[in-house]
């Protein structure tokens, strides 16, 4: 299985926790889903991934940052209907 993914946001916690999100897609399946890496100072790294819905459905910073590199995907010149 290959994975190819694309970091859409990052957040630094002040205590130097550090998370980063990906778009990601398994070239085999086709399968799109997130994932959210987290490198935690104290306890070392985690890594969670969800579908788009469960991400999306959260809502925030992070949720309108996919969105927005999604809507990139679209050039200007895109045809319109």
């Amino acid at each position: 299985m290959t994975v190819m993914k694309r970091q859409f946001y990052k957040n630094h916690k002040p205590n130097g926790d550090e998370y980063m999100f990906h778009l990601a897609r398994d070239t085999e399946s086709g399968e799109v889903y997130v994932i959210r890496q987290a490198d935690y100072v104290v306890d070392g790294g985690s890594e969670k991934t969800m579908t788009l819905y469960e991400f999306l459905a959260g809502g925030g910073d992070r949720q309108n940052a996919l969105l927005q590199l999604i809507g990139e995907l679209v050039p200007e010149s895109a045809q319109q209907h």
